[in-house]
């Protein structure tokens, strides 16, 4: 790695078996497509379909990778900035990865402190690891506002109204079943404050979340629609405890 690169946050490749497999099934339909049309001297008609994969696979690679550089900062920002943190906030990002939303409420809130939890999943996200993050958190400047632990969001290690915001983006779905997934939102809606929110970004289940967050006695809940800046698109699920 160069210099420049080792000296710039990286908040991690997304998905990177799905990205594999899209790149491999697009290389696979332009062989067959080749092997169509050399091979077996069929018209470019009878190919056609198989190129017309191959395009879209390769787009959908080249979507996620744009995502996981360029699009997901820019949903972070609009998540984080529509929340308008108090300089002194207390965050937790719970599946916080490499410390996407963590890092950025952490230099939205100079007086306050950022934390994170997750399992470390090498699925979610090429070389997801605590080290990482905290290594994001220097290169921002913002380290001595950052702390990382490794936890579950469905049984949080902090009390009751510990925090002033919960967010969370692309980790909820990671959970398998439905009532996992409303126990992470009601242990999110318990550690609340009163008067605190929580923001939730997924491509799934986002239904779900909503309706645990409002069964949990928040107030407000709302499911945006479609943010095309991630692949796949997600949906905002936000709310306040009253």
């Amino acid at each position: 790695m160069s210099d420049a690169h080792a000296n710039k946050p990286d908040y991690g490749l997304d998905a990177p078996g799905v990205i594999r497999n899209l790149a491999l099934a697009g290389a696979g339909c332009g062989a067959v497509a080749l092997g169509l049309r050399f091979g077996n001297h069929q018209s470019w008609r009878s190919v056609s379909v198989f190129l017309a994969a191959g395009v879209m696979f390769f787009g959908e690679v080249a979507w996620m990778i744009w995502s996981s550089r360029t699009g997901k900062l820019r949903a972070r920002d609009r998540l984080l900035d529509a929340m308008k943190l108090q300089p002194d906030a207390r965050v937790l990002d719970v599946g916080c990865g490499h410390g996407l939303l963590l890092i950025g409420a952490a230099k939205r809130a100079p007086r306050g402190q950022a934390v994170g939890i997750d399992l470390w999943s090498q699925t979610d996200q090429a070389r997801n690891g605590r080290e990482h993050t905290l290594r994001n958190a220097e290169l921002e400047g913002v380290a001595d506002r950052v702390a990382v632990d490794t936890g579950d969001m469905r049984a949080l290690p902090f009390p009751d109204g510990h925090f002033d915001a919960a967010v969370a983006c692309l980790s909820i779905h990671n959970i398998p079943d439905a009532s996992g997934r409303a126990q992470a939102v009601r242990e999110l809606a318990r550690v609340l404050k009163p008067g605190g929110q929580i923001a939730l970004l997924d491509f799934k289940s986002t239904a779900e979340y909503a309706a645990a967050a409002r069964d949990a006695g928040l107030h407000g809940v709302s499911r945006s629609g479609l943010w095309l800046s991630i692949f796949p698109p997600v949906r905002a699920v936000t709310g306040t405890k009253p």
